[in-house]
């Protein structure tokens, strides 16, 4: 849909509260189940969100009984090995944006299965309504679950976790997630999604914007990093104040990581 001259496509409404962009996806026909064109589309709205300085953080959330059930198999030529990997690509762009960009809330109401799952990983707080469901089945098809998805699921859920849901396609129950720390709460309502992520946006709305994305890059990144290595590089992040250009700053403190 479109908001002020922008286009994000049929299968995207986009709105901006409290200075986050708030992300609907809109292809509930098909369950929220991606195609190329819809995440084109997600891209360029999530990209819009991180090159807006008006703009603090983004809410990914759904229309419909599913966040999303993955990639839309019947959308593209499993045989099209050029448009398969463009479309895996996107998809690892998406992830990058979400991991390495500004806060990012995902509201999840319904099943979520594949890529649903792995964007929803990406983001830094995760709601979903109890009877939402989580499951990744890739393996079933023969398919390796790409984009970035077996690094940032060992980072965040372990090791074991990862395994259950990648090599043997576990269904996991809200309550399930939350314990493995998949999600970080549950709401009994699509009502109480909405709310809840507008006070956690609200709350992140108000805070210092560059001490939240240092930080946020370094919760993210330093795992795979020594003590020694990470601290040097946190010292950097406790001197944001010292640098005229925030946005520059984080631009700069972005490529530590890369």
């Amino acid at each position: 849909m479109s908001i002020n001259n922008l286009d994000f496509g049929e299968h995207i409404e986009f709105s901006v509260k409290k200075r986050f962009g708030i992300i609907t996806l809109d292809r509930t026909q098909r369950s929220n189940a991606f195609s190329q064109d819809q995440l084109w589309y997600l891209k360029k709205a999530i990209e819009h969100c991180q090159e807006k300085s008006k703009i603090r953080g983004l809410v990914l959330t759904n229309n419909g009984s599913s966040f999303s059930t993955g990639m839309d198999l019947d959308a593209i030529d499993g045989a099209d090995h050029v448009a398969v990997k463009k479309l895996e690509g996107t998809a690892a762009d998406i992830c990058k944006l979400l991991f390495n960009g500004k806060p990012a809330i995902c509201a999840i109401n319904g099943r979520t299965m594949g890529e649903g799952v792995v964007f929803s990983i990406c983001c830094d707080y995760r709601i979903a309504v109890k009877t939402s469901f989580f499951q990744m089945p890739e393996i079933v098809s023969g398919i390796f679950p790409g984009t970035g998805c077996v690094i940032l699921f060992s980072k965040i859920i372990g090791i074991p976790w990862t395994k259950k849901m990648l090599m043997f396609g576990e269904k996991i129950s809200a309550i399930k997630a939350l314990e493995i720390g998949l999600i970080d709460q549950i709401v009994n309502t699509k009502d109480q999604l909405i709310e809840e992520s507008m006070k956690k946006a609200r709350f992140l709305f108000s805070k210092n914007q560059t001490v939240l994305h240092a930080i946020k890059l370094c919760s993210n990144h330093f795992l795979d990093k020594s003590y020694t290595d990470a601290y040097e590089i946190e010292k950097i992040a406790s001197g944001w104040y010292e640098h005229q250009d925030k946005e520059k700053f984080i631009q700069e403190f972005k490529k530590k990581f890369e």
